[in-house]
């Protein structure tokens, strides 16, 4: 069970039988600095008045977020949800899902919650949407020194824009280049997809049932995404051209790796008869399962609050090659 809370004034722009072009999707987890800073980035967003809605995913935080996502939706001029559930480790499959389930739009873009967005990031996404395709890209990993010195008036002046070292400008660079070399010749497994910064049509999401909650602690979550989004026809390609996002730094999770192959969840991303659409995602299979999404209005608004039912639908079954190597 996990709780949905709806935040926000009365949108007059949006209406209340219209529905965004695009659900912003941000995760986060006890960093209400970095989710403040990220919050900021997102105001400032351009081209997206009347489009947008966005959702806070939140992994059971005990600090001030709820309140940093409640601060910020009194002044936001589109909707602002936060789902959030008990803490029980690493779980951003889950939040993930759980924010696509009480989200409007058609289109979804996922981002991390320490990660900086430029003013035209949300509309770039709107612009380079394909049919049949996943837009996904990277992030500029910004050191600690330079992280230090971002606060809301630097967000607010765009000046951590020209803060990126030339090795990681060259190394998304990089990126780009074998992203786009790997679709044109079909790779099989590459690009790898990397889920801080992702587009994708809510029906091509659904026809895999969403990320795989089963992957708890960090990584590896988004590569098996991008295998299920494969074997059920839908190409990843890159984005990186127009629309990056900015890593403030934050100590690694305990759970982080430096090798990939290390990682807690490995041994399962390689499993046998890897189903295309996941048991445990957006739908779970084998037992009886009700999704409720609690809409919460603010303190100041007079209506009691709405309990919502989410349908359930049956998942089928489809594999997928058991495994790759690891780039």
């Amino acid at each position: 069970m996990f709780k949905s809370f709806t935040m926000h004034r009365d949108h007059t722009k949006l209406g209340d039988q219209c529905r965004p072009d695009v659900s912003l999707v941000i995760t986060t987890y006890q960093k209400p600095r970095h989710l403040r800073l990220v919050l900021a980035s997102v105001a400032l967003q351009q081209g997206v008045d009347g489009r947008m809605e966005l959702v806070v995913a939140d992994d059971g935080s005990t600090d001030e977020t709820v309140q940093v996502v409640e601060r910020f939706a009194q002044s936001a001029d589109f909707p602002v949800k936060l789902t959030t559930h008990r803490h029980a480790g690493f779980q951003v499959a889950r939040c993930r899902n759980e924010a696509v389930t009480v989200s409007s739009a058609p289109y979804v873009v996922f981002v991390d919650g320490d990660c900086l967005l430029p003013p035209d990031f949300v509309q770039q996404h709107l612009r380079r949407r394909k049919f049949g395709a996943v837009m996904f890209g990277d992030t500029f990993r910004l050191d600690e020194h330079t992280s230090e010195r971002i606060d809301e008036t630097v967000v607010g002046l765009g000046a951590y824009l020209d803060w990126v070292s030339p090795v990681e400008h060259a190394r998304l660079k990089r990126s780009d280049r074998k992203a786009r070399w790997h679709d044109f010749f079909r790779h099989p497994t590459k690009p790898h997809l990397i889920a801080c910064n992702v587009g994708i049509w809510r029906s091509d999401f659904e026809r895999v049932n969403g990320f795989d909650e089963n992957f708890e602690g960090w990584g590896q979550e988004d590569d098996d995404l991008g295998y299920r989004l494969r074997q059920a026809d839908v190409r990843l390609q890159s984005i990186m051209r127009w629309a990056r996002t900015y890593h403030v730094w934050h100590p690694r999770d305990a759970t982080w790796t430096a090798n990939w192959l290390d990682g807690r969840n490995v041994h399962y991303m390689f499993r046998e008869n890897r189903p295309t659409r996941c048991l445990n995602g957006l739908i779970k299979l084998g037992r009886p399962y009700e999704r409720m999404a609690y809409t919460v209005k603010l303190p100041d608004e007079s209506d009691e609050p709405r309990i919502l039912p989410f349908p359930r639908t049956a998942v089928e079954h489809q594999k997928l090659p058991s495994r790759r190597m690891a780039a």
